[in-house]
């Protein structure tokens, strides 16, 4: 059971003014609700199964895979569409690197 004087003290904590029967019946709810918990605790869930989700819920995003950008179709198209790039050599199967430059995305004036 929560006292009156732990809402009180909650009172000064949360900076709020209300009066005596608010505060009774503040009180008189919060031990309900605490009530209400611990009565939880006493429920036999040794054989329920866990669960991150009241509802099943399927995952619809596309597959990751793990494409190299080497190898990857349409990579030209999407070099040639960048106004500014720079091209070195890569050790990486005789390709070249390229550096594709793209606005900052926060401005500074």
């Amino acid at each position: 059971m929560i006292s009156k004087e732990d809402i009180e003290h909650l009172k000064n904590l949360a900076r709020v003014e209300f009066g005596e029967k608010e505060t009774e019946a503040l009180a008189r709810d919060l031990s309900g609700i605490l009530d209400f918990i611990n009565k939880l605790s006493e429920a036999d869930i040794s054989e329920a199964s866990e669960t991150t989700h009241a509802a099943e819920i399927m995952n619809v995003m596309r597959k990751d895979d793990d494409e190299d950008f080497f190898e990857m179709e349409g990579r030209e198209s999407i070099v040639s569409d960048f106004p500014e790039k720079e091209t070195s050599k890569l050790l990486h199967e005789g390709t070249e690197s390229v550096w594709l430059k793209v606005k900052a995305p926060i401005q500074k004036e």
